[in-house]
């Protein structure tokens, strides 16, 4: 099989296209404008400045929720994991890192999972809908940084908190006398206190139930006397 050489004129931008795909990969085939905003980048870290150019809006009381995630297995040490707003795009998050944790991103890549059907009740008796979806972004990181290993007191709290847990949901759900009770889980600190009342005598209680009783019969009968001379004295 014949190969033809294609003599491209010199300085044209298609001879231009070829070398660039001829030359190894690399920072030679790099243009000179992305070669500049890496050398000012390099720069600005160097010197502790941002390595991008800072916008003139000011946000002081951030209300966005970033939340860092565990690592996946294909995810180096050089990457983190955020679930973001779907309002934030890349240069949201950047800001948001650099400005409140000091944390430089580079080459973020964003993920927006697609929302999943959930029914509340089975199929016959509930309509399907349709849960928000999650916007996710990944970033590199200059400095690695591993997730730390759950601790053995850590889980030990987490069961002792799921026991608790069912203690008093058993507590509360209690049939006859026993759910006028106070619950002992958590120590007792969750339901209150009974509070406190005078004691008095059983036999002082009934005079003072039989007094009251004795005057409100007084005093309707004597509502009732005097609407009965109203009466009369027509």
């Amino acid at each position: 099989m014949k190969s033809f050489n294609i003599f491209l004129p010199k300085g044209s931008a298609l001879q231009r296209i070829q070398l660039q795909m001829s030359a190894p990969r690399g920072l030679a085939t790099v243009s000179p404008l992305s070669r500049k905003w890496y050398d000012l980048s390099q720069k600005a870290i160097e010197q502790g400045k941002p390595h991008f150019r800072v916008g003139q809006k000011k946000i002081y009381f951030p209300s966005a929720r970033v939340i860092l995630l565990r690592p996946n297995a294909k995810h180096t040490p050089y990457q983190a994991k955020f679930v973001v707003p779907k309002s934030f795009n890349k240069l949201d998050l950047r800001d948001y890192l650099y400005h409140i944790y000091g944390l430089r991103a580079f080459n973020i890549t964003t993920q927006l999972l697609h929302g999943k059907f959930t029914r509340s009740l089975p199929m016959p008796f509930r309509a399907r809908r349709r849960s928000p979806q999650i916007k996710k972004m990944t970033i590199d990181m200059q400095d690695p940084f591993v997730w730390p290993e759950p601790q053995n007191s850590y889980l030990q709290d987490e069961l002792d908190l799921s026991e608790e847990s069912k203690q008093y949901f058993q507590d509360r759900t209690s049939p006859g006398a026993d759910k006028d009770k106070r619950s002992l889980a958590f120590g007792g600190i969750i339901d209150p206190e009974p509070a406190a009342e005078n004691f008095v005598p059983k036999r002082l209680s009934r005079q003072m139930k039989n007094k009251k009783q004795k005057a409100l019969n007084q005093e309707k009968r004597q509502s009732q006397e005097k609407l009965i001379r109203q009466y009369i004295s027509l």
